[in-house]
């Protein structure tokens, strides 16, 4: 078999009879139909092994925000979903309110395997974390599963909409939904040429003694950033390094860590939003001085968090007044 072209990023996809990932097909879009309507096999690649799609899915179960996202930016309903964002903050993103129909919420720390297969789901889209190999195995029972693309806690939101391209045969709309917020991030990269060569420290305070601190570059939370010119500073990568952990807690009188021309950064409650502040070093970041804090809510964290086609344009405008004076410093 013969494919045009090598398949962007990380998703590695195979069609069988037909080529159908968004880029120059190699034959017409209806070659390899036959008179019913039916649909060439696709194999996808994942962080687990293939698995291949005999049809076009009419039922997907999409647990995590970026998998949910990313099936509701093709206009499909998922049957049944479970979001970190619901649940949270207890309803759902702004996001997605009034997206998400009659589908079924899935409880993230109840019994998933019953729940899901209770839906009769035709696909089911895991996350990259808090999902065990015991979990994935008794799930490929019931559908075809696709777990983690990379391996990474995080995928790219660009593999996972080229993937769902690939499987409900409709790469196109996969072009259009990347080529659109990508727009967007582009713009506001041109607009704000001083990026070039900035930093940023992406953070959560989630204890008054402690604060998660994202180090790894390959994190998909950082595609964002790096698209806009930003890197993690090197002694963050460092540590990540070091302690084998994309993200890694820090005590809080640690803060001067978080140095960097960008600082992104949420608390678990308003009260140590308040005590962030008044930590010995924080008035002294760079950040800080130049007004580059972009101050998250825990929705807003949650949307750079887990980036997708739906979550990043939302937080884009909370995001750029920050990003601003980032490139200006």
């Amino acid at each position: 078999m013969n494919v045009c072209q090598r398949v962007p990023r990380s998703v590695a996809v195979t069609v069988v009879a037909l080529v159908v990932l968004g880029l120059a097909a190699c034959s017409s879009p209806d070659e390899g139909d036959d008179a019913s309507g039916s649909v060439a096999p696709v194999t996808v690649n994942t962080s687990a092994g293939s698995v291949t799609l005999d049809r076009v899915p009419e039922r997907i179960a999409a647990i995590g925000d970026q998998w949910t996202d990313a099936v509701l930016s093709f206009g499909v309903t998922p049957v049944a979903y479970g979001t970190t964002t619901e649940q949270q903050i207890g309803k759902q993103s702004p996001w997605t309110e009034g997206k998400l129909g009659d589908a079924t919420k899935i409880s993230l720390t109840g019994d998933r395997v019953s729940q899901i297969a209770a839906a009769n789901p035709d696909l089911i889209l895991l996350p990259g974390f808090g999902v065990e190999s015991s979990e994935i195995d008794k799930l490929k029972q019931i559908a075809p599963t696709i777990p983690s693309i990379t391996g990474q806690q995080i995928d790219p939101w660009q593999d996972q909409v080229r993937l769902l391209g690939a499987v409900l045969r409709e790469p196109d709309k996969a072009t259009e939904i990347v080529n659109g917020v990508q727009s967007r991030i582009d713009t506001i990269k041109r607009d704000n040429p001083g990026l070039a060569g900035k930093t940023f420290a992406f953070a959560y305070m989630f204890s008054a003694d402690q604060i998660q601190v994202l180090g790894d570059p390959r994190d998909g939370a950082t595609a964002l950033f790096a698209d806009l010119g930003l890197t993690v500073p090197q002694r963050l990568q460092d540590i990540a390094a070091q302690q084998r952990l994309p993200r890694f807690p820090i005590s809080t009188e640690n803060v001067p860590q978080l140095d960097s021309d960008l600082l992104v950064i949420a608390a678990g409650t308003p009260q140590l939003a308040t005590q962030l502040k008044t930590l010995p070093g924080y008035a002294q970041l760079t950040a800080v001085r130049t007004n580059a804090v972009a101050q998250m809510d825990l929705t807003n964290i949650t949307a750079l968090n887990l980036p997708s086609p739906l979550s990043i344009p939302y937080v884009l405008d909370q995001l750029t007044p920050a990003v601003q004076a980032a490139a200006r410093s």
